[in-house]
């Protein structure tokens, strides 16, 4: 597959975000929304102290609570296979290699949400520093010498369409590069919706939604034409970098079942020069392959074979 374009980098650096459109055959937005449809059991409402809005502006009618599921990869089949796909789509694999660097990871293990209408959206979170102005590392975009890197890249798969003023999906444009934290007045999002600083774009099914959690985001609560919003969330790392730590406890059992395309992105994070197994753009397995002599004066010093 092509590449990153100028015009996509650029635009992807200038505003932390970048939407790919049409990309995912309508056969597999179906698969997936079936697939949903079917494990619906499997879904929790985040109630109580677990609900994402504390601000007026996301909190929706104040009763319905988001539907989180994290598991579609050991649905059974048919259903999680669709999900299973997910993990190397075609098109998405030039802008990761990009964006995330060759050998990337997924990190937290995808997670699929559910908004019924006037349900509660999510406070804005993430950026490039927290509430007290330190660098947000975990999160952190980069820029330098002509390479990106994003240390967590976000890519969200729409199910249904949102347009704008619909509610769902917010980000403020360019905030993976702010210096300083928000205020609380611009947290609570009046000022911002009425400033457009805010943007709550346009998305439809086959569309695909790359960000940086860098940027500070969020979702308003649902009042689209559809009874529900539904969004699957993969989220990706450079090849030595880890947030999550679901990989430690699920990862090596489902290997077995993948595709070595799919499979390749489970891998437990370490720097590519250590024989790290990759994607290329044009979705075949590569491997970096460590120098043999070196590898055996390794396993001479640290009876391993990895240091």
């Amino acid at each position: 597959m092509s590449g990153i374009t100028a015009q996509q980098r650029y635009l992807f650096d200038l505003r932390g975000f970048l939407i790919l459109r049409n990309i995912i055959p309508s056969s597999e937005i179906s698969a997936a929304s079936e697939a949903i449809s079917a494990n619906m059991a499997r879904f929790h409402e985040r109630t109580g102290g677990l609900r994402n809005s504390r601000l007026k502006e996301f909190e929706g009618d104040g009763v319905k609570g988001r539907l989180d599921c994290g598991n579609m990869l050991q649905w059974e089949k048919p259903h999680c296979e669709v999900f299973r796909r997910f993990l190397a789509i075609p098109h998405v694999v030039p802008f990761l290699n990009e964006l995330c660097g060759k050998g990337y990871r997924l990190d937290h293990l995808p997670l699929a949400i559910i908004q019924h209408q006037n349900a509660e959206g999510f406070d804005l979170h993430g950026g490039n520093v927290d509430e007290n102005g330190e660098w947000m590392t975990d999160l952190s975009y980069d820029c330098r010498y002509g390479k990106i890197s994003c240390n967590l890249l976000n890519v969200a798969i729409p199910l249904d369409t949102t347009k704008p003023g619909d509610g769902g999906f917010v980000i403020i444009p360019g905030s993976h590069k702010a210096n300083f934290p928000i205020p609380a007045s611009l947290a609570e999002c009046d000022e911002l919706t009425q400033n457009h600083y805010l943007v709550n774009p346009l998305l439809n099914p086959g569309d695909v939604l790359l960000f940086t959690e860098a940027a500070t985001h969020g979702a308003m609560p649902w009042h689209g034409s559809t009874d529900t919003r539904r969004t699957l969330f993969y989220r990706y790392c450079p090849a030595n970098f880890a947030y999550g730590r679901g990989y430690l406890e699920k990862n090596e059992n489902l290997a077995k079942e993948l595709t070595p395309e799919q499979r390749v992105v489970l891998q437990a994070p370490f720097v590519p020069r250590l024989n790290r197994e990759h994607l290329e753009d044009d979705g075949s397995v590569g491997v970096s392959q460590r120098n043999k002599e070196k590898m055996a004066y390794d396993k001479l010093v640290f009876e391993a074979d990895y240091f």
